[in-house]
């Protein structure tokens, strides 16, 4: 049997800590002297408080823990395999993290110009695919399921990436929830089945456009780039469904530095009257 500052220190864990896991019922004493109050373990149990400090590590909370040194083998792996994917998950995400600090770190030290054009857009006629999907992430997976859907109804994906566009109709950023629309371009009225509609895009008059080289991360730099030209062109004002054209993406390279998004704004042109009144607000 071992005092319990003996098996403190053979077990690397404080007296205070194993007073709270006795507390809690994750590791009591193996006796306890009633007259003196010692606490006694055995040696035995030096291999479970090595199994609690392992668990705790791998960031499983103490009434998880209670639960599985509980537990068989067979569950005790199982437990260990989710943990181990949830970990997965976590060190993918911490990548993730790292890469956007390159990137604003990059950003800060190369300032991006954007320039800005005004052009009319004529009205087409399309098939498109409009749901809402989970996320914006999601976006790639959608445009595999609209490819799929035209490929069951027999109609070709136009190999020139102007003919392919995306259509963003919420008026507001969407965590979830995301109104999108997928579309191809068309010189003619073709039948089709639901899910897909074959239905014309109505003509722009004005419509900012914008070049994005480079990875989809700088779109919110881009469109931020947009808000300070709109604001130095008080004749114009944002109307909704903004439009993105890949001319260059993942289905084109696997260097995401080399893809090339254009951006097609639709714009109200003020008169000289409705600027004045929405000044004066």
């Amino acid at each position: 049997m071992l005092k319990i500052g003996e098996f403190s220190r053979l077990g690397q864990v404080s007296i205070r800590t194993l007073h709270h896991y006795d507390e809690i019922g994750l590791l009591h004493p193996k006796q306890i002297d009633h007259e003196s109050g010692y606490r006694y373990y055995s040696v035995k149990q030096l291999e479970v408080l090595a199994q609690i400090v392992l668990l705790r590590e791998l960031k499983f909370s103490l009434k998880e823990i209670k639960i599985l040194i509980q537990q068989d083998a067979e569950i005790m792996t199982a437990a260990l395999l989710e943990k181990e994917r949830v970990i997965e998950q976590e060190i993918q995400q911490d990548r993730f993290r790292q890469q956007q600090i390159q990137r604003m770190l990059k950003r800060m030290q190369q300032q991006k110009n954007y320039q800005i054009s005004i052009k009319s857009i004529p009205a087409f006629q399309v098939i498109s695919y409009r749901k809402k999907l989970k996320t914006f992430y999601h976006e790639g997976l959608f445009w595999e399921e609209f490819i799929e859907q035209l490929k069951d109804q027999k109609i070709a994906y136009p190999s020139d990436p102007k003919k392919s566009l995306t259509i963003f109709h919420d008026q507001e950023y969407l965590e979830e929830g995301v109104d999108v629309e997928l579309a191809i371009l068309l010189g003619r009225k073709t039948e089709v089945q639901p899910p897909l509609k074959c239905r014309q895009l109505t003509a722009i008059k004005f419509a900012a456009t914008l070049f994005v080289k480079g990875n989809y991360h700088q779109l919110p730099e881009a469109y931020e780039a947009f808000a300070q030209w709109l604001e130095l062109h008080p004749e114009f004002t944002m109307e909704k469904a903004a439009r993105q054209i890949c001319h260059v993406g993942p289905e084109h390279t696997d260097n995401s530095e080399d893809y090339l998004t254009e951006i097609q704004i639709p714009l109200n042109s003020l008169t000289l009257t409705q600027r004045e009144e929405l000044s004066s607000k």
